[in-house]
């Protein structure tokens, strides 16, 4: 009878594309976690924007008839304190019966410029 050889564990090639395998599956979960991270950021400064504008303009619709307002915040955050990423421009322009008011908020996102206008119509 002839001896009968038995190999257990796993070849250097086995383990090699194991390894490959792992470090490819790896490398697609850190680049969704950094584009989710990204869309996240984003979709966070949207909102801050939007609340930003809403508040100014709600402020500016309520004050009742008064002289016309323009006015520029700089580096306001959603707190509309000093410190933050955003800039907001407010603008009326008056007719005979109304006012109209614009409200803008702009920002950068890893260079990139954003804004979101708002408009808005009050009687006079």
């Amino acid at each position: 009878m002839a001896p009968h050889s038995v190999t257990k564990g796993f070849t250097l090639i086995e383990v090699m594309i194991a390894m490959v395998l792992t470090a490819l599956a790896v490398m697609g979960i850190i680049a969704l976690y950094v584009t989710e991270t990204r869309a996240s950021g984003f979709s966070r400064h949207t909102t801050e924007a939007a609340v930003l504008a809403q508040d100014k303009l709600e402020y500016l619709r309520a004050r009742g008839p008064a002289a016309v307002v323009n006015t520029t915040d700089v580096n306001i955050n959603e707190r509309a304190v000093a410190g933050g990423i955003y800039t907001r421009v407010a603008a009326e322009s008056l007719t005979a019966s109304y006012a109209d008011i614009v409200v803008t908020v702009s920002w950068s996102d890893d260079g990139i410029p954003h804004q979101i206008v708002m408009r808005a119509r009050r009687q006079l």
